[in-house]
């Protein structure tokens, strides 16, 4: 009886050691298995975070590539639009630096001769210096009114109907060139103009500004019949009741380029013909 007790205390403390023993060796076998679940968690994590930078920075490089492209086509672009503003300011600017005509007020003094209302003294009130024998043009209610010569100091107007007024002009629709002046039998007309092209009653009839005394497209009045002398058309000019006026319009085109030598693109880039010159 005594040694079945004894065996049932020896199984007992057995298993009882046991149970103690297996708990310890069961933790430490959890502890070095949580272990190992952990390092390959975070091993997973880690390939999963690198994996995932990998594509994100290939995205990234990607989408910064693309932006770059079209940083630098703006600014090609932007640099042809500069190139093409500085041209167009440069254009503005020199356009802006032309010396234009000047154009003065002057005042009708008197008749020069008694019975002759085409020949004038007008006041000049300028600083400037003229050349003796310095033509000028006329303008009077927006059309031409004449010459005006520079003699002796002063200054003499000859009106649109004078035998000493003469400039050049251009005449209907193919701008066939002529010259204004007076003729004792026809009064006030325009002379030599070529016969290449035909000009008829009403066509219009403004300067040409190829003798440098107007500009050019200054209204001078309306063809009223055609005539042919000489091989040149003669054209009379429609009568303009008009009076002498008490003001006028000066034009000095003394430092005004009519006509740019630079400018290549005319078709008609030749000197005028001799009869286009100045009085």
């Amino acid at each position: 009886m005594k040694k079945l007790l004894l065996w049932l205390i020896c199984i007992g403390v057995i298993f009882f050691l046991s149970t103690k023993i297996s708990t310890g060796i069961q933790s430490k076998v959890l502890y070095i298995s949580d272990g190992v679940k952990i390092g390959i968690f975070n091993f997973y994590s880690n390939i999963s975070n690198f994996i995932k930078r990998h594509f994100d920075q290939a995205a990234q490089i990607k989408y910064l590539s693309n932006e770059l492209k079209s940083k630098q086509q703006a600014e090609y672009s932007l640099e042809a639009l500069t190139s093409e503003y500085n041209q167009l300011l440069n254009s503005v600017q020199s356009y802006l630096q032309l010396d234009l005509p000047e154009v003065t007020l002057v005042r009708t003094i008197s008749y020069i001769e008694l019975n002759d209302y085409k020949k004038v003294w007008l006041e000049l009130k300028s600083d400037k210096t003229y050349e003796e024998g310095q033509i000028f043009g006329l303008i009077d209610n927006n059309r031409t009114a004449g010459i005006a010569v520079y003699s002796n100091n002063r200054l003499i107007g000859y009106l649109n109907g004078a035998d000493k007024c003469s400039y050049s002009v251009i005449i209907g629709e193919y701008k066939m060139p002529g010259v204004v002046k007076y003729d004792t039998n026809r009064g006030f007309i325009v002379d030599y103009i070529p016969l290449q092209q035909e000009i008829k009653a009403g066509d219009k009839i403004y300067t040409s500004g190829y003798d440098g005394i107007f500009y050019p497209n200054i209204y001078v009045g309306e063809v009223s019949s055609v005539d042919s002398s000489q091989g040149y058309q003669i054209a009379l000019i429609k009568a303009i009741e008009s009076e002498t006026a008490r003001f006028y319009w000066l034009i000095d085109t003394e430092s005004f380029e009519l006509f740019p030598a630079e400018d290549n693109n005319q078709t008609d880039s030749s000197p005028p013909p001799p009869y286009l010159l100045a009085p």
